[in-house]
């Protein structure tokens, strides 16, 4: 199963990788005792002392000494705030922020200009999800002491929770101004900056702080951050092992550093450092959900899910854990769970276009087909579809019939997607009175000679060619949509495209046996192409049980393989010789058999109504639907699947035994 774009039609699509970033905790290292309490409430030398003994047990990290004393102070007198305090800070230090909440009020209630208790009231509802709380709490702090940071530090983070990042980042300048000799202040301006899509300015930022810390981990990983997200991959990794030489069990800067790795295809070092990130940090929430995102691009879904599921258990409002969760079952066979994924995704995050083209991809596949092309759609959603969307200078066809007008149907995704939807083409003329099919390039004599012959409809031109005057438009796989098409009315009017009479480099020898074509390979940069592909070798049980004579259909990455054949069997190799679709047409019309996998030849041997037999991976994709080994799409093509993942074997032995009496 695909994970992201492909030549053929994109298969799930996982949600990308998360970068983590880490920020200093932003609250008061200490308790400080304000001077207006000892001269208001009357705290006597001995409590003094014992606060000192508080707090130099709470810096030390000592927090349940230092609860204790704290609540031995207010036991003694409940109208100490400085304990009270130290308490609420305590309930922060141990997790128990809603807890710290009823205390840093009292203290804010009762000496509501102190800054230093706004502080930490802010700082609490900040930790438990309530920034609008906090700004409100903060906002005096940060007017009445304009010569303390963290006030205005702290008010940033709760307008950024808020969403007003542009009001963040004014105040950042202003902290960054007055406290330029700050690494915090500049850190957090670069949160801001990225937040507001001003990648450079945050990256400027960072140095900044970088300058006064130089040694600091979560600096160098937070810049390391920025650099992927500018593109920068190599420096980025850079950046992450410096942080790592300071910090070697800095878990997050293992993740990120294992994220940008698989970008550039170091897939055995990320996998090393993002299990490395866990094994460091268990409870790394981003650093599971990364593994499993690692593991389902290297086809390994059995290894992925616990991972996901362990996201969701600890996070169970994550979409994009449940988008590749569903993923991932998809590929092991459990669609019904991964539907559910899909669906709770999309109710989660109604925009997840990612979740609603993987239901798409599952729907079509278990024969939901009127469901299914409406959430099809969204694949224009995606940032990283296999097809990028083009521009037209008219509007997307809705089906309404133009009767007067001119429609053009633009082909997108893969060769082998071409050919299949082309068929669309008559029904699409039926509804206006001008048609225009763009095609790629390397199909355009053979749609041509096709709608020559009256077989498809339209006037065939190349994407990149000029484009005449029209009304509307429509991609190729928008068309079954608008057509409602469903398993039992596909346009399955046969053949639909015609082959060329061959020229001589193209004539097959003669040599009164029967001739069977094999393709065993599709494009390498397919993301699917690790599970539909196969080694040539592999089809030498088939040359072994039969008589007949082979032909490689095999042109570009893979045709070198028809080496491993042996040459006393192998009569023809196509690699060098085709120069488009048309002449590969012209060679399957001389055959009697093509056998393969899910490759645009394939395709183009049902189109021309040649028996094919199509080996498919245990999670093939949609267009093949499930457990039939026929298909609407094509009559003369049988299907043989996998009955398990990754094992070829018993497909190749029932194509022998049905080969050995062909």
């Amino acid at each position: 199963m695909r994970m992201l774009e492909s030549d053929h039609s994109a298969a799930p699509q996982q949600a990308i990788l998360r970068q983590s970033h880490r920020r200093a905790c932003a609250r008061p290292a200490h308790v400080d005792i304000p001077a207006s309490m000892t001269s208001t409430f009357g705290i006597t030398p001995d409590q003094a002392r014992t606060m000192d003994r508080a707090v130099e047990h709470h810096r030390a990290g000592r927090l349940a000494d230092a609860a204790a004393i704290y609540r031995a102070l207010v036991t003694e007198n409940p109208a100490l705030l400085a304990a009270i305090h130290g308490l609420g800070l305590v309930a922060i230090d141990l997790g128990q922020a809603a807890e710290a909440i009823p205390l840093l009020a009292r203290c804010v209630a009762t000496a509501p200009d102190d800054p230093s208790y706004r502080c930490s009231l802010g700082l609490a509802l900040l930790k438990t999800g309530q920034p609008d709380a906090a700004a409100v709490a903060l906002l005096p702090a940060a007017n009445s002491a304009p010569g303390l940071m963290q006030p205005r530090l702290l008010l940033a983070r709760a307008l950024g929770g808020l969403g007003r990042w542009a009001e963040a980042e004014d105040i950042m300048v202003g902290v960054t101004t007055a406290f330029s000799s700050e690494a915090e202040a500049w850190s957090w301006r670069a949160h801001c900056e990225s937040e507001n899509n001003r990648p450079a300015e945050a990256e400027a930022s960072l140095r900044r702080a970088l300058d006064l810390k130089p040694d600091d981990p979560e600096l160098l990983n937070n810049l390391g951050v920025i650099l992927r997200g500018r593109g920068q991959l190599a420096e980025a990794a850079a950046t992450y092992r410096a942080a790592l030489t300071r910090a070697p069990d800095h878990a997050v800067s293992h993740g990120n550093l294992g994220n940008v790795l698989g970008l550039l295809g170091e897939t055995q070092s990320a996998e090393f450092h993002l299990r490395r990130a866990v094994a460091l940090d268990p409870g790394y929430v981003d650093g599971h959900y990364n593994l499993g995102a690692h593991l389902l691009r290297q086809d390994r879904p059995e290894e992925a899910l616990p991972h996901l599921r362990r996201v969701l258990a600890a996070a169970p409002e994550r979409h994009d854990a449940l988008t590749n969760l569903g993923v991932g079952l998809v590929a092991t066979g459990e669609i019904a769970e991964a539907e559910a994924c899909y669906r709770r995704a999309i109710h989660l995050k109604p925009g997840n276009a990612e979740a609603h083209y993987d239901l798409a991809w599952l729907l079509l596949q278990t024969g939901r087909w009127q469901e299914g092309w409406d959430e099809y759609e969204w694949r224009w959603e995606m940032p990283s579809f296999s097809s990028r969307r083009r521009q037209f200078t008219a509007p997307l066809w809705d089906g309404t019939p133009l009767p007067d007008g001119t429609l053009l149907i633009h082909a997108e995704q893969g060769l082998g997607d071409a050919i299949q939807f082309v068929r669309y083409a008559n029904l699409a003329r039926s509804r206006c009175r001008r048609l225009v099919v763009e095609c790629p390039r390397p199909m355009l004599s053979l749609f041509t000679a096709a709608a020559a012959a009256g077989l498809i409809a339209g006037e065939m031109i190349a994407i990149g060619d000029p484009q005449p005057a029209y009304d509307a438009q429509a991609p190729f796989m928008s068309l079954p949509r608008l057509f409602r098409s469903t398993p039992a009315n596909v346009p399955a009017a046969m053949p639909y495209l015609i082959a060329p009479p061959p020229t001589e480099p193209l004539i097959l020898p003669e040599r009164g046996r029967r001739r069977i074509g094999l393709v065993w390979a599709g494009s390498p940069f397919n993301k699917m192409d690790s599970q539909r592909s196969l080694p040539a070798e592999l089809f030498m049980p088939l040359l072994e049980s039969t008589s007949a004579d082979f032909v490689s259909l095999q042109v570009g990455p893979g045709a070198e393989q028809a080496a491993l054949l042996p040459a006393s069997r192998l009569v023809f190799t196509c690699h060098d010789r085709v120069r488009d679709f048309a002449d590969t047409a012209a060679v399957i019309a001389q055959l009697d058999l093509v056998i393969g996998v899910d490759t645009a030849a394939v395709h183009l041997a049902g189109a021309l109504g040649k028996p094919a037999w199509l080996l498919l991976a245990f999670a093939a994709d949609y267009r093949w639907l499930q457990n039939r080994a026929d298909t609407p799409w094509y009559p003369s093509i049988r299907l043989f699947r996998q009955s398990k993942r990754d094992d070829w074997s018993a497909v190749i032995a029932a194509l022998r035994a049905v080969l050995t009496t062909w």
